[in-house]
């Protein structure tokens, strides 16, 4: 295995670590907030403004969550591409003859 094989591997197992952790932490954030939500949610006087702030705080972490995912898809592109093995040159022509007088 190659040098670049071994980055290119390094690379798609981190891309896969944030990709798989990102999600996670996501639906972690998402339950722990819930339950508080969902509790306030409960009190007459102050239940429709929070269910709004639920629904924002929602939309906010899943947007920032996709965000990371995205980047992270990026990145992984970017980096794969420059770790493609480039195709050797041929030996070069010599240049041309100049000529003594022009």
């Amino acid at each position: 295995m190659s040098k670049s094989e071994r980055w290119r591997g390094l690379i798609a197992l981190i891309g896969d670590a944030v990709e798989h952790g990102s999600a996670a932490v996501e639906r972690i954030h998402m339950a722990t907030a819930k339950r508080p939500f969902r509790i306030v949610e409960q009190i007459p006087p102050i239940a429709a403004p929070t269910k709004v702030v639920h629904h924002i705080h929602d939309a906010i972490v899943t947007n920032t969550y996709k965000q990371i995912r995205w980047v992270n898809a990026q990145v992984q592109k970017v980096a794969q591409v420059a770790l493609q093995p480039t195709p050797r040159a041929a030996d070069p022509a010599p240049p041309p003859e100049i000529p003594d007088k022009i």
